[in-house]
């Protein structure tokens, strides 16, 4: 067997991340799983290569991962190149992993994002339009839930526009936080409630969610996983939740074994 040339090989060169192909099922061919939720840029970098045109992210998370980098302006442009990337991700960008979605804007790894999440971390930017330091604008469209995604795809009112940037793109990155299957707990909020698998199922897979997930999926050319135990109740639960997930977002949406 000849080889493999150095671009099949550049996510071996990210620490932490492990890459599975996903031939055989719908959507990508290619995930992205690791635990700090910012290695999802490299992860971004590796899937589109240095030519593809920035991608439409859509993200399912419990947060909105939408906080501005301490010094946006110096966040290198992809023409940099993956290692470079990976070095700022991992040790200028914030270990509270809430600001790799503007920052893979700035880096022109992502246009628009379709960001499908509950709660707000402070200081998130709160407008509906992003203008990056080089004078780009991406547009942030929000909604809490994919039942409320796949409505505003099937039946777009006046100011929906989940459709229009999906149909805008010409690819898409699928993101997971694995956290977006937990909530907090009423009776004590710094305790962690994973979900069981079939409410794992009713969100990922609501009624009607098909059109949604199959205009999303045709563009898709990669997902990436973020673990991030610390946010799911540690590793043996985040382990077990991660276990419950994989098997509805693989096996069920993908239709692809898991891992």
């Amino acid at each position: 067997m000849p080889p493999a040339d150095e671009d099949s090989l550049r996510h071996l060169r990210l620490a932490g991340v492990v890459r599975l192909g996903l031939g055989g099922g719908r959507g990508p061919t290619d995930a992205y799983v690791f635990d700090p939720h910012r290695l999802a840029l490299p992860a971004w970098a590796c899937a589109l290569g240095e030519s593809a045109p920035p991608a439409l992210l859509v993200t399912l998370d419990r947060h909105l991962d939408v906080v501005v980098p301490e010094r946006p302006a110096d966040m290198p442009d992809r023409s940099a190149g993956l290692r470079a990337l990976d070095e700022h991700a991992r040790w200028h960008l914030n270990v509270r992993n809430y600001d790799h979605i503007l920052a893979a804007m700035e880096a022109n790894l992502v246009g628009d994002a379709l960001l499908i999440a509950r709660t707000r971390p402070r200081g998130s930017f709160a407008g509906d339009t992003y203008v990056d330091t080089r004078g780009r604008p991406h547009r942030l469209i929000s909604v809490t839930t994919v039942d409320r995604a796949a409505e505003a795809y099937r039946n777009p009112g006046p100011t929906d526009a989940v459709r229009d940037v999906i149909e805008a793109a010409s690819s898409v990155l699928l993101d997971v936080d694995l956290d977006c299957f937990t909530s907090l707990s009423d009776a004590d909020p710094t305790t962690v409630l994973p979900w069981p698998k079939a409410i794992i199922r009713e969100f990922l897979l609501p009624p009607d969610s098909e059109p949604f997930w199959d205009a999303v999926l045709a563009k898709a050319v990669a997902l990436t996983f973020a673990r991030e135990p610390h946010h799911c109740g540690g590793l043996l639960p985040s382990g077990e939740l991660f276990r419950d997930a994989a098997e509805v977002l693989f096996r069920e949406l993908l239709r692809v074994e898991p891992p």
